[in-house]
Order: structure tokens, then C-alpha cells, then sequence
């Protein structure tokens, strides 16, 4: 993946987390899901390849994102009901986003092979840096880590008495996540440019 490819992505995947709950069940959830329409998206885009209806592929990846996340979001209500219903419309976000339709379509030039691979590596990358993101914000912001339990229920661990968390509860808020997010696109572009003065300064 280039470097300003990635930059791109990270910074529509933070927009794309932002307005979630800071709590780690929701964006757990929410990375399953992109997860599943990364994958399955994957092998849609495919077929519209297969089927030469490549003039229709936007639209038609669009109305499949949707249809796998009406799907995904009916399982999950029947499993926990409690998270869909906190998530909202919120869970509809990664199916009608801009990074997910970009996500699929860059690489279509690929064979079938090497895009499924590419883009399930790919996917990995996004789920875990998501998955670590909220587990951040829950136990900064809450001094808690919220997860699926038993009989369709939230189960929450409590890590830090809630007294001891102070000033960063904000992290937990949506102000704090664009903040967190704010940090992190930093942060990479600082690291990217030292990299690649090093590389640089190697090649001399």
C-alpha cells in the first residue's frame, strides 16, 4: 500500500470512527462488520468483473454494501440487540462511505487471486488499528472494557476506579475521539517523514 494511499485511508477509516461510542463493544462491532463487507465486497466487485458489468460497478457495490449490512445488522439484532440499537444509524455508515467504495475499487486491475489477498490483508490492518483505536478510548475514557457476554448481553470489566480517570474521560467523547484521531494522522506524518529522510539520506 503507498504511503499517500494509506494516509488517505486512515484519515476517511478515523472520520468513519469518530461518531461511534467510545466504548469497545461498538467499535468491535463495527470493525466485524467493515470486516465482512471488505471480504464479501471483495468477491462482489469480482463478480461484476466476471459479469462485464464493470459500467454498473459503483452502483451495483453500493446496493450489495447495503443489502450485507441490512443482513449483518438483522443477525446482530437478534444476538444483541442492545449494541445495534445504541449504534443506530451508525452502523450503516461503512456501507455508504466513501473510503469503503474507494477501498475495494483501487485495485481492480489485479487478478482474482492477488485482490482477494490484498485486500484481505488490507482489511486486517484497518480492523486491528480499529479494534485497538476504541479499546484505547474505553479504557482511557471509562477505565472500563465493555465486550459481548452471556443471555445477549453487555458485559464491563472495570480496569480504573472511575474517580482516578479525571480529565481523560474526553477521550471517551466524540471532541476527544477527533482529537485522538487528530494525534494519530499526526503522528504518521511524522514518522513518514523521518522515514523517509532516512531513506533518503540511505540512498546518498
Amino acid at each position: 500500500m503507498k504511503s499517500k494511499s494509506f494516509f488517505l485511508y486512515l484519515a476517511a477509516f478515523l472520520v468513519l470512527l469518530i461518531p461511534s461510542p467510545g466504548r469497545f463493544v461498538y467499535g468491535f462491532t463495527l470493525m466485524i462488520e467493515l470486516f465482512f463487507l471488505t471480504t464479501l465486497g471483495t468477491l462482489v466487485l469480482i463478480l461484476i468483473k466476471k459479469l462485464k458489468l464493470v459500467e454498473l460497478k459503483t452502483v451495483l457495490l453500493l446496493f450489495s454494501l447495503i443489502v450485507i449490512t441490512v443482513i449483518f445488522r438483522q443477525i446482530f439484532i437478534l444476538l444483541y440487540p442492545e449494541v445495534v440499537l445504541t449504534l443506530g444509524f451508525i452502523i450503516y455508515l461503512p456501507a455508504i462511505s466513501t473510503f469503503l467504495i474507494c477501498f475495494l475499487s483501487e485495485r481492480q486491475e489485479f487478478e482474482t487471486k492477488q485482490l482477494i489477498i490484498e485486500n484481505i490483508i488490507r482489511a486486517v490492518i484497518f480492523f486491528v488499528f480499529g479494534t485497538l483505536f476504541f479499546l484505547f478510548r474505553d479504557v482511557v475514557g471509562y477505565g472500563t472494557i465493555t465486550f459481548f457476554g452471556k443471555h445477549h448481553q453487555i458485559v464491563e470489566k472495570v480496569i480504573f476506579n472511575s474517580e482516578q480517570i479525571g480529565i481523560f474521560s474526553f477521550l471517551a467523547s466524540v471532541p476527544g475521539a477527533l482529537l485522538l484521531s487528530a494525534l494519530i494522522t499526526f503522528l504518521h506524518l511524522t514518522v513518514r517523514k523521518k522515514f523517509k529522510i532516512i531513506s533518503n539520506y540511505l540512498q546518498q
